[in-house]
């Protein structure tokens, strides 16, 4: 990689490193090939792409395939970051294991990650990320200040990548409906200038972090600037339904755990990589279950919280909505115990709406 220097490194680690290049490349060529079978893809803006470092690759985040398509069209040398806060699903843990990913621990302060990226960046490289900082469903502004500050430290370059129609793609592409996905580098933004002020540091580098995501939402298709501009807009409710009926002592909306519940991309390392025991939120959501799976359910999910996904729901929506979803969790293991005595079956619905823009 280019900004290594291979006579600092043992031999083991310059035999790892050629080994990880020689996968990237063979994944570049499968991902290559996929994308032209599976999809009708376009890239353009490929005159914006620098040729000397240090670059920052910054995109929008609304799939995991996102992470394919900037490994396989970004230049060969570019260091990507990967999730390292859960567990990954196969084949993406595999693969992750070969190429040389840089693992973010998101939500807590992971220091070694800064320290590599920093390193990517101060010795010329290339370095991919999204600033969103992960898939979860959010508005435009809803954006982490990582990118615009590793620019400001190590005064990189940040070129902007539009993705579009890369939303639940994978569904579409599995049922061979070849959507359309596009991908657009936009003009390099010169590296972010802070004051000085300590005050203000801050605020200046979610300003700029906001102006980049604004720079990519103008080169996105009309369908996701619609999505991004509609997310601040949904409010949610969660409703019950007991069988038989009965009686219940609650003035919760459940709004927190309708939320969680609604987004797939947020909610679906709790079950999907997690294996977490959620019957009644997934493909029950909506149906009769009984009393002990929403028990299960709900205290599974506050273990989680509390455990292996401690920090995950503040550093993606927020520390007012966390402790809304975690009171609501706590409700609901009230409520199964209260629809348990009373031998009754329970339903969870969500209702969904646009708050007046």
């Amino acid at each position: 990689m280019g900004w290594i220097n291979e006579a600092e490194l043992s031999e083991e680690e310059r035999r790892k490193i050629r080994r990880q290049m020689r996968n990237r490349a063979i994944l570049r060529w499968f991902g290559r090939l996929a994308g032209r079978l599976l999809t009708r893809i376009e890239v353009t803006g490929k005159e914006n792409i620098p040729t000397e470092g240090p670059v920052i690759f910054a995109a929008n985040h609304l799939s995991t395939y996102d992470a394919v398509l900037m490994l396989v069209h970004l230049p060969p040398q570019t260091q990507i970051l990967g999730p390292g806060d859960f567990k990954l699903l196969w084949p993406a843990n595999i693969i992750v294991e070969n190429i040389g990913i840089i693992m973010v621990k998101r939500g807590a302060v992971d220091r070694h990650s800064m320290r590599e990226m920093e390193k990517v960046l101060k010795n010329g490289g290339f370095l991919g990320l999204f600033p969103e900082g992960g898939t979860w469903e959010k508005g435009l502004e809803d954006v982490k200040s990582g990118a615009a500050y590793l620019s400001a430290t190590t005064g990189a370059t940040i070129v902007p990548i539009a993705l579009g129609n890369t939303y639940q793609v994978w569904s579409k592409m599995f049922r061979l409906k070849r959507p359309k996905v596009t991908m657009h580098f936009c003009e390099p933004m010169p590296p972010v200038q802070l004051s000085g002020d300590r005050k203000t540091r801050q605020q200046e580098l979610q300003d700029a972090s906001v102006e980049l995501m604004k720079r990519i939402f103008e080169h996105l298709p009309p369908s996701d600037q619609k999505f991004y501009l509609e997310m601040p807009r949904r409010r949610y409710r969660g409703i019950l339904t007991f069988e038989p009926s009965i009686a219940l002592d609650t003035t919760s909306d459940f709004s927190g755990i309708a939320e969680l519940v609604s987004k797939p991309n947020l909610f679906s390392p709790l079950h999907r990589n997690a294996k977490l025991p959620l019957k009644p939120f997934t493909s029950h959501l909506g149906r009769f279950v009984t009393a002990e799976e929403l028990d299960v359910a709900a205290r599974s999910l506050l273990t989680a919280f509390e455990n292996d996904f401690k920090g995950f729901l503040e550093y993606r929506l927020g520390e007012e909505k966390e402790q809304r979803i975690l009171g609501d969790l706590k409700e609901l293991v009230s409520v199964a115990q209260h629809a348990a005595k009373e031998s009754a079956k329970v339903k969870f619905d969500v209702q969904m709406w646009l708050a007046e823009g």
